[in-house]
């Protein structure tokens, strides 16, 4: 058995084991012998290597695997399969006998007749789906006609309604009769005539409807004798609903009302449809097919549906077919792991022979790192004199390890020979830049110091000339207030003119002091102007100056960058307290020009003051010539306050915009000692470079 096995698995196999082992290389890479190469015996699988016996494995378990899945999902679509004619015969088990009940239903006067023609056919439609099923002979033998009766009585349900309308009617009418006859009688309160006539007509209502029940019902041929007993009764009733309406109480004549025309309605109903008794008879016998062929299919469907449900869910061929597959994947695996525990034997092996040959190389490696080691120190050894600043040695290049290393260094030293002769040139460069930019600032510094003395000098001036304005603005308003009072003394009389001759010349005299005084403030003004000339001189001075230090810096490299900064921010102070001069210089042409005015308008004053006297002297009796003069005088003196007023605000303006200067000058100085003390940094940090760099041996 055992070699018929073998000889099975050989068969299989011989494609797969047909490649040769190179095909197992990559390209260009010759084949090295591993442990899956060599052969191993295997149960079932006979001697082999280890990679025929895994592909072989592998095939095993994709064939088992397929085995189990297709068992699976055929044997489930299957079963899904026979779930559709299993519900279709339950549905028409479940239809059947609702056809059944619904006939029954019908036939006892309940209507039903459009659902059980549409039941019928949703039948019939199931058998039919049923047809193909092998087990379905007794179903179709059942059902015989039941599509032909349905369909008779979908085409003569017609009749049967108008006829079950009658009878409805007069069941309906009858019980109607009832409930509206049943007060009265309670009451007790009619004659016992009225009673007996209600009684009457109730006993022959009652038995008009049991006739109608009963003819409706009758399952046998309708002939023309039929509908006798129903005429009977309704004759009966008509003659007991006179013996009602002949009643004097009307509440008992009101129960006749409307029965004369329905009784005759019903009466001329039912010989209306004596003409159509044999669709009625028809439309019957369909009627009691349908219900016959509903009892007969309820067994032969009950049969089917237990025989469709015995074949739903899982068959046991496709169970077997499946744990059959599952069974040869697991003998598959267990193989296979078989084989990687065989394979990992092997591996152990190789894996020691491979620390031998690496304690080999190892050793190998060892002694060339002896080797490597000694040119190294070597090479240090050589290093050691450059590495103390003789730039002026060179190493041994060599053919061992270090050949290429020396090589590189002796290039590196004849860079670093170069740039290290650079820098000290640029230091030097620096050292002299730096000392003359030094003398700049210190003279710049001087000069700043100086300015900021003479503008604080002219701004004590300026303040104090402000003062005096003031003092003359408010002498003018005194003026104007010694003017109003002249003129009230001139009016009192010829003795208050001298006294006004008097205060006349003193306002002449105020009036001079104070146009010497503005002629004053215009000479300091001019003064001012020479001082924002030199001002003007010294932010060029500077700007020059703070434009040669930026030169020297871009010339000087990456070392004076941080001069550079200091030179353009020395600049932007220039170009600042240049704005401030020019605006100084156009508030004191103003200054001027204000003065110039103020002084002729002076001018101008003391002529009228002297006018003013001479006419005080002559109007000695004339009064009124004396008022007039007080009058232009008082005008006079207050157009003079408000030219003193505008003038003291003028020199507060000045006095302010000197104080703003004065502020200039002093970031202006500030930045000129930064300066100077940057330049001095600068100046010790290029010494500390050549410091550094004079370690270095060159030649």
């Amino acid at each position: 058995m055992s070699t018929n096995t073998h000889a099975g698995l050989d068969t299989l196999f011989a494609g797969v084991d047909s490649q040769s082992p190179e095909a197992e290389t990559a390209i260009g890479v010759p084949q090295v012998p591993i442990a899956e190469d060599a052969p191993a015996s295997l149960p079932l699988l006979g001697t082999a290597s280890l990679r025929k016996h895994r592909r072989r494995l592998f095939i095993l378990i994709c064939l088992g695997s397929l085995l189990f899945l297709s068992s699976l999902i055929y044997g489930f679509w299957k079963a899904r399969e026979n779930e559709k004619p299993f519900h279709v015969a339950h549905e028409a088990q479940v239809n059947a006998q609702h056809l059944y009940n619904l006939v029954m239903h019908a036939w006892m006067g309940d209507g039903f007749w459009s659902e059980i023609i549409s039941t019928a056919e949703v039948l019939n439609r199931q058998i039919d789906a049923l047809a193909a099923i092998p087990n379905a002979g007794p179903v179709l033998q059942a059902r015989g006609s039941l599509a032909n009766d349905a369909k008779r009585v979908s085409q003569l349900r017609h009749v049967l309604q108008a006829r079950e309308a009658v009878f409805t009617r007069i069941q309906r009418q009858a019980d109607a009769l009832r409930t509206a006859a049943a007060p009265l009688l309670e009451e007790g309160s009619i004659s016992s005539t009225d009673v007996a006539a209600i009684n009457s007509l109730l006993l022959t209502f009652k038995s008009l409807a049991g006739t109608a029940l009963f003819n409706y019902l009758e399952l046998g041929e309708l002939n023309t004798s039929s509908n006798e007993s129903v005429t009977r009764a309704i004759t009966n009733a008509m003659r007991a609903a006179h013996q009602v309406q002949s009643s004097r109480d009307p509440r008992v004549m009101n129960l006749s009302h409307g029965l004369f025309e329905m009784l005759q309605d019903t009466q001329h109903a039912l010989e209306a449809q004596l003409a159509s008794l044999q669709e009625i008879n028809a439309a019957r016998d369909s009627v009691r097919a349908l219900r016959l062929h509903a009892e007969t299919l309820l067994q032969p469907l009950e049969g089917l549906t237990s025989h469709l449900a015995s074949r739903l869910g899982l068959q046991w061929p496709y169970v077997l077919s499946s744990l059959l597959g599952m069974a040869l994947v697991a003998l598959a695996s267990i193989l296979m792991a078989r084989t990687y525990t065989i394979d990992s034997r092997r591996r152990f092996v190789q894996v020691e022979n491979q620390q031998i040959e690496a304690t080999q190389r190892e050793q190998e490696a060892k002694r060339l790192n002896d080797a490597n080691q000694a040119a190294i120190l070597r090479l240090m050894n050589e290093l050691l004199l450059i590495a103390e600043g003789d730039l002026t040695q060179e190493t041994t290049v060599t053919e061992d390890i270090t050949g290429a290393i020396a090589d590189s260094i002796n290039y590196t030293i004849e860079e670093l020979r170069q740039l290290v002769g650079s820098v000290q040139e640029s230091a030097n460069k620096v050292t002299s830049t730096t000392l003359a930019v030094d003398a700049t600032s210190t003279e710049l510094l001087a000069a700043s110091t100086e300015q900021l003395r003479e503008i604080k000098d002219t701004g004590s001036s300026i303040l104090e000339m402000a003062r005096r304005i003031n003092a003359i603005s408010d002498s003018a308003q005194e003026s104007a207030q010694v003017a109003r009072q002249s003129r009230e003394a001139a009016e009192s009389g010829l003795r208050a003119v001298q006294d006004s001759i008097g205060g006349m010349n003193a306002i002449r005299a105020q009036i001079q002091e104070s146009s010497k005084r503005i002629k004053r403030l215009g000479e300091s003004s001019q003064e001012i102007g020479e001082i924002t000339e030199l001002i003007s001189d010294i932010t060029e001075q500077t700007n020059v100056l703070a434009l040669n230090a930026a030169i020297q810096a871009a010339s000087a490299g990456e070392a004076g960058r941080g001069f550079s900064v200091v030179a353009e921010e020395v600049q932007r102070l220039a170009e600042r307290s240049g704005d401030a001069t020019r605006k100084i210089a156009e508030l004191v042409r103003t200054i001027q020009s204000d003065t110039h005015d103020a002084v002729v308008a002076m001018e101008r004053s003391t002529q009228g003051v002297v006018e003013g006297a001479t006419l005080a002297d002559r109007a000695g009796v004339q009064l009124t010539e004396i008022d007039q003069v007080s009058r232009q005088l008082s005008s006079r003196v207050e157009q003079i306050s408000d030219v003193a007023a505008r003038e003291a605000t003028l020199a507060n303006q000045v006095a302010e915009n000197m104080q703003h200067i004065f502020a200039v000058t002093e970031q202006t100085s500030e930045g000129t000692r930064s300066t100077s003390k940057q330049v001095r940094e600068l100046s010790h940090t290029a010494q500390e470079l050549l410091q550094s760099i004079s370690r270095f041996k060159l030649q």
